[in-house]
């Protein structure tokens, strides 16, 4: 499938602002323009996942160059960087928007905090266009090392699970590491599907046009330093 048939999946928007400089400068670290697609993919995956910490930002919505700047992120805040250095190297790609049950946090924030949490938080994933199929990227949302740490806490890895983070079928075979296959951590949280938007920009338009909306689908600025505190590893 050729490239210029997929232009608005590789547009730059105002939150996937990739021709900030600081991602060239990335880039050249890293040389991610000069692999093949599904090394770039990868890559890029990897750097996401391990090198932005998961957190909650003060500030719902940032730019893509912004969530680099800061080093931490939840699920949307990744999404928006992973979508903006693929697109940065040319891999068409897009975004998958949801409301996710609070219930993959249980056993990160004490009881107290847990219950001052919206019910319904807003969650997205990257899908990236590899070999003519869309392969999902959710896995970047949570670092390896984060997920690894959690995993201790939880006595019985296997089945079913939503807590410490995690919302995944089965714990003993999780989907989070590089196969190039769909990556996976939390779906299994999803409440309502929103289906797929050419951009982060576009879904975000959902909660209106100041975003006034999403802060009931977002832990109250009171609470986000606590929050993070309990989820720093």
């Amino acid at each position: 499938m050729e490239h210029e048939h997929l232009q608005h999946f590789l547009n730059e928007t105002p939150l996937l602002d990739f021709h900030n400089a600081s991602f060239y400068t990335l880039n050249e670290n890293h040389r991610w323009d000069k692999l093949p697609d599904t090394e770039k993919i990868q890559q890029i995956y990897e750097f996401v996942r391990d090198n932005i910490a998961y957190q909650f930002p003060k500030k719902r919505i940032q730019t893509a160059s912004g969530i680099l700047a800061d080093g931490w992120g939840f699920s949307l805040s990744k999404s928006i960087l992973l979508m903006a250095l693929l697109r940065l190297v040319h891999i068409p790609c897009r975004f998958h928007g949801f409301l996710i049950k609070k219930e993959f946090l249980k056993g990160i924030p004490d009881d107290k905090l847990y219950r001052k949490i919206p019910e319904l938080l807003v969650h997205g994933w990257v899908e990236a266009l590899k070999d003519d199929h869309w392969i999902i990227l959710e896995g970047a949302t949570l670092p390896e090392k984060f997920i690894q740490k959690q995993l201790d806490k939880i006595p019985v890895k296997k089945g079913e699970y939503n807590g410490y983070g995690l919302g995944v079928h089965e714990l003993e075979n999780l989907l989070y590491r590089w196969t190039g296959k769909h990556t996976y951590i939390q779906r299994n949280a999803i409440l309502r599907d929103f289906s797929v938007f050419n951009n982060p920009d576009d879904f975000l338009s959902l909660f209106g046009k100041e975003l006034k909306s999403l802060r009931k689908y977002y832990p109250a600025r009171r609470h986000i330093r606590k929050l993070n505190k309990m989820m720093d590893i």
